[in-house]
Protein backbone atom coordinates (compact mmCIF):
# COMPACT_ATOMS: atom_id res chain seq x y z
CA UNK A 1 0.00 0.00 0.00
CA UNK A 2 1.48 3.60 -0.88
CA UNK A 3 1.55 6.33 1.32
CA UNK A 4 -1.40 7.85 -0.18
CA UNK A 5 -4.17 5.15 0.35
CA UNK A 6 -2.55 5.10 3.94
CA UNK A 7 -3.92 8.69 4.54
CA UNK A 8 -6.69 7.72 3.14
CA UNK A 9 -7.60 5.18 5.33
CA UNK A 10 -6.56 6.62 8.16
CA UNK A 11 -8.99 10.02 6.72
CA UNK A 12 -12.00 6.91 6.70
CA UNK A 13 -11.05 5.43 10.20
CA UNK A 14 -11.11 9.26 11.51
CA UNK A 15 -14.65 9.83 9.71
CA UNK A 16 -15.43 6.63 11.37
CA UNK A 17 -15.02 7.40 14.81
CA UNK A 18 -16.39 10.78 14.30
CA UNK A 19 -19.64 9.30 13.26
CA UNK A 20 -19.73 7.06 16.33
CA UNK A 21 -18.56 9.42 18.90
CA UNK A 22 -20.79 12.50 17.80
CA UNK A 23 -17.98 14.10 16.82
CA UNK A 24 -18.87 14.34 13.45
CA UNK A 25 -22.31 16.23 14.50
CA UNK A 26 -20.07 19.34 15.22
CA UNK A 27 -19.37 21.79 12.68
CA UNK A 28 -15.84 22.31 11.45
CA UNK A 29 -15.35 25.83 13.74
CA UNK A 30 -16.33 23.30 16.68
CA UNK A 31 -14.34 20.78 15.91
CA UNK A 32 -11.31 23.61 15.35
CA UNK A 33 -11.95 24.96 19.03
CA UNK A 34 -11.62 21.36 20.21
CA UNK A 35 -8.48 20.70 18.55
CA UNK A 36 -7.40 24.35 19.92
CA UNK A 37 -7.40 23.28 23.39
CA UNK A 38 -6.20 19.62 22.66
CA UNK A 39 -3.00 21.55 20.95
CA UNK A 40 -3.06 23.59 24.32
CA UNK A 41 -2.92 20.72 26.46
CA UNK A 42 -0.71 18.39 24.56
CA UNK A 43 2.32 21.31 25.21
CA UNK A 44 0.83 21.21 29.08
CA UNK A 45 -1.12 24.75 28.93
CA UNK A 46 -4.50 25.61 29.94
CA UNK A 47 -6.40 27.42 27.91
CA UNK A 48 -8.80 30.78 29.35
CA UNK A 49 -12.03 31.24 27.46
CA UNK A 50 -10.37 35.12 26.15
CA UNK A 51 -7.64 32.74 25.01
CA UNK A 52 -9.72 31.00 22.70
CA UNK A 53 -11.72 34.09 21.60
CA UNK A 54 -8.77 35.77 20.41
CA UNK A 55 -7.62 32.18 18.98
CA UNK A 56 -7.39 31.83 15.34
CA UNK A 57 -10.06 33.00 13.11
CA UNK A 58 -12.55 31.15 15.03
CA UNK A 59 -15.21 34.03 14.71
CA UNK A 60 -16.54 36.84 16.84
CA UNK A 61 -16.44 36.94 19.99
CA UNK A 62 -20.70 35.56 20.31
CA UNK A 63 -19.80 32.99 17.67
CA UNK A 64 -17.02 31.39 19.90
CA UNK A 65 -18.97 31.58 23.13
CA UNK A 66 -22.33 29.63 21.42
CA UNK A 67 -20.04 26.91 20.40
CA UNK A 68 -17.86 26.54 23.38
CA UNK A 69 -21.44 26.60 24.92
CA UNK A 70 -22.68 24.04 22.54
CA UNK A 71 -19.67 22.12 23.29
CA UNK A 72 -20.17 22.11 27.09
CA UNK A 73 -23.38 20.82 26.75
CA UNK A 74 -22.37 18.15 24.50
CA UNK A 75 -19.86 17.11 27.20
CA UNK A 76 -16.51 17.85 25.05
CA UNK A 77 -15.08 20.90 27.51
CA UNK A 78 -15.63 21.63 30.65
CA UNK A 79 -15.14 24.83 32.92
CA UNK A 80 -13.36 25.80 35.53
CA UNK A 81 -12.43 28.92 37.76
CA UNK A 82 -9.37 30.35 37.01
CA UNK A 83 -7.10 30.16 40.11
CA UNK A 84 -4.78 32.91 39.17
CA UNK A 85 -8.02 35.61 38.34
CA UNK A 86 -11.33 34.30 39.89
CA UNK A 87 -13.20 36.65 37.37
CA UNK A 88 -11.95 34.08 34.38
CA UNK A 89 -12.75 30.49 33.33
CA UNK A 90 -10.51 28.03 32.23
CA UNK A 91 -11.49 25.52 29.69
CA UNK A 92 -10.38 21.95 29.40
CA UNK A 93 -10.82 18.67 27.38
CA UNK A 94 -13.42 16.34 28.99
CA UNK A 95 -12.52 12.63 29.49
CA UNK A 96 -15.02 12.00 26.64
CA UNK A 97 -12.92 14.03 24.54
CA UNK A 98 -9.68 12.83 25.85
CA UNK A 99 -10.71 8.88 24.80
CA UNK A 100 -12.58 10.13 21.50
CA UNK A 101 -9.16 11.72 20.28
CA UNK A 102 -7.09 8.85 21.79
CA UNK A 103 -9.06 6.17 19.65
CA UNK A 104 -8.57 8.28 17.11
CA UNK A 105 -4.78 8.13 17.51
CA UNK A 106 -4.77 4.41 17.69
CA UNK A 107 -6.63 3.75 14.69
CA UNK A 108 -4.17 5.67 13.04
CA UNK A 109 -0.78 4.09 14.50
CA UNK A 110 -2.77 0.55 13.58
CA UNK A 111 -2.82 1.70 10.37
CA UNK A 112 0.46 2.82 10.21
CA UNK A 113 2.40 0.04 11.88
CA UNK A 114 0.23 -2.37 9.20
CA UNK A 115 1.30 0.07 6.32
CA UNK A 116 5.02 -1.10 7.70
CA UNK A 117 4.41 -4.82 8.42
Amino acid sequence: MDKSHLIFRINRAVRAIEATSGLGELDISARSILSFIGEAEAGQRTLNVSDIVKGPGFGTAPTVYARLSELEKAGWIKYFPDPRDGRAKQVQLTPLAHRTYAKMSSEAQKLMAAQRA
